[in-house]
């Protein structure tokens, strides 16, 4: 499934151009908070590429990209942010 990421606000604190992902389409909902806030997957790849995209300057402390650590060693991003 191809998406257009493109996160707000805060989590684009560098102002970075959307970019184009191939993900699986796989989903998480995190029913956690007040409002339910729902996921799609990605790789431990594709997190390198939205933060390296995102941000890219060492010792930076933004979000870089508002990836999202579910558990440990899975990765997702906010699918309000996907096109």
């Amino acid at each position: 499934m191809k998406i257009t990421y493109s996160p707000k606000g805060i989590n684009n604190f560098h102002n970075a151009t959307p970019i184009n992902l191939c993900i699986s389409g796989l989903t998480y909902i995190d029913y956690e908070l007040h409002n339910a806030v729902e996921y799609y997957l990605i790789s431990p790849r594709q997190r390198r590429r939205i933060e390296k995209h995102f941000c890219g300057v060492e010792g930076c402390a933004c979000p870089s990209g508002g990836v999202t650590e579910l558990f440990p060693g899975e990765y997702a991003i906010r699918k309000s942010y996907c096109k």
